[in-house]
């Protein structure tokens, strides 16, 4: 079935991620399918890696990739000036982002939406600053502690020779059963924070400490489950330091997102701005690890994203 692109699209903007092995599978099929709009549309192809055209306009701009490609492609877009509605074709290991978002993560059905669905919606994004520097924009998570122990490990492991291709094809599985591993041995399971939430000051710790913009994180894990794109507020969820066997009922229970029904030791509260310090420790943003810096501040920016994403009749 052909492209019945709409007449408001004239010009189309694709972001892709050079060193991705998905995106680059999706690249030959996106190739094929723009090859049936030439001549209505006009098409233009960037990388994530390259400078920000100044001032780009065009009717709608698409990123190719996983969850933290879409996080270097929105921080591309902000430095370009594009302010078209933005479209994503997942194509990363877990695609945690589109699953949360309710998009497809089938690349013939994504391709459609981000080429020919008009329906779109403003979702609010987190504005991020790290030791004093900007950081572009959060769509979905970010967390501390023994979560971000867990994804850097998943992440060597997923560009290791050997073993990246059953890492990369397991996908959520294989980062339940690091997380698994690390529970058991008892590794990066306890950490301390200093953190402002909306001006009150407070001292924290636990075993990992989750920034919700939209309740779930890669591996099946709902920490927020109170988290909605469209309220205009951040979720911190801070999960306890317990012993082995309530830390895997606990996993179980935040797996389900039931943590905040059936315990009463998890710190949970709604905010619009966060300022976190602590030591050098690494920091999970939408999928990917953002260094270890020691000073985050964050900030929910409402209905600040346009966002493609089809009706659901």
């Amino acid at each position: 079935m052909g492209l019945d692109i709409p007449e408001a699209i004239r010009s189309l903007l694709l972001l892709t991620n050079p060193g991705s092995r998905r995106a680059k599978e999706i690249h030959r099929e996106l190739e094929s399918r723009v090859a049936e709009i030439a001549g209505s549309c006009q098409v233009i192809w960037r990388d994530i890696f390259s400078p920000p055209d100044q001032e780009l306009a065009v009717d709608r701009a698409v990123i190719v990739g996983g969850d933290g490609t879409v996080n270097l492609g929105l921080k591309w877009l902000q430095e370009a000036g594009v302010a078209a509605p933005v479209a994503l074709i997942p194509a990363g290991t877990g695609n945690n982002l589109a699953r949360g978002l309710g998009l497809p993560v089938d690349a013939s059905e994504a391709i459609r939406i981000a080429f020919c669905t008009v329906d779109t919606r403003r979702i609010d994004a987190v504005g991020m600053t790290y030791d004093g520097a900007t950081r572009g924009l959060m769509l979905q998570v970010a967390a501390a502690g023994m979560p971000a122990h867990i994804a850097r490990r998943f992440d060597q492991l997923r560009h290791m020779p050997v073993i990246s291709y059953p890492v990369r094809w397991i996908g959520d599985p294989f980062y339940r059963l690091l997380a698994l591993r690390t529970i058991a041995s008892n590794e990066n399971r306890s950490f301390e924070w200093d953190i402002d939430i909306d001006g009150e000051s407070m001292e924290l710790s636990g075993s990992a400490l989750f920034f919700c913009n939209e309740g779930t994180i890669g591996g099946g894990f709902t920490p927020c489950p109170k988290a909605n794109v469209n309220d205009g507020l951040l979720d911190v969820c801070l999960l306890p330091t317990l012993g082995f066997r309530e830390t895997l009922r606990l996993f179980r229970q935040v797996s389900a997102g039931t943590h905040l029904d059936s315990r009463d030791d998890i710190f949970y509260r709604q905010c619009k701005r966060v300022r976190l310090k602590q030591s050098s420790y690494p920091f999970l943003v939408d999928g990917d690890i953002m260094g270890t810096p020691e000073v985050i501040e964050l900030q929910s920016f409402p209905a600040s994203i346009e966002l493609v994403i089809p009706e659901i009749s």
